[in-house]
């Protein structure tokens, strides 16, 4: 992966969620009393509230996933995992792939539970 590219979408998809934080903390500083069931569900419903979220699951994902690649590509390398032990530093490669393997499948099933709970 190109270091630029993965450096800006890990800054910008902080960004999104972050802005997605605000527009949900906005519409609860701005609302007059007390929220009910109704309200939050009438919000949380409407089409861009679910697009929006889906949008920033999926950004969620992408920043995860930087930064476990990155965990995964700095760590899990046959020079670091050698201060352990020299059989795990064998299989430094095939813990790297296996970990990002997890972490990938993890990523597409949580993303799928998301989308099936939000949209349905």
């Amino acid at each position: 992966m190109k270091g630029s590219v993965i450096w800006n979408l890990q800054r910008y998809s902080s960004l999104i969620v972050l802005s997605y934080v605000v527009y949900v903390m906005i519409f609860i500083l701005s609302f007059e009393g007390e929220i009910g069931f109704f309200d939050w569900t009438k919000f949380f419903l409407s089409f861009q509230m679910r697009f929006l979220t889906s949008i920033v699951c999926v950004f969620i994902l992408i920043h995860a996933f930087i930064g476990l690649w990155t965990v995964g590509t700095d760590y899990l390398t046959k020079r670091t995992l050698g201060f352990l032990s020299n059989p795990l530093s064998a299989m430094a490669d095939l813990l790297r792939k296996a970990y990002l393997f997890l972490f990938v499948v993890l990523g597409l099933m949580y993303l799928t539970v998301i989308l099936y709970i939000i949209w349905t």
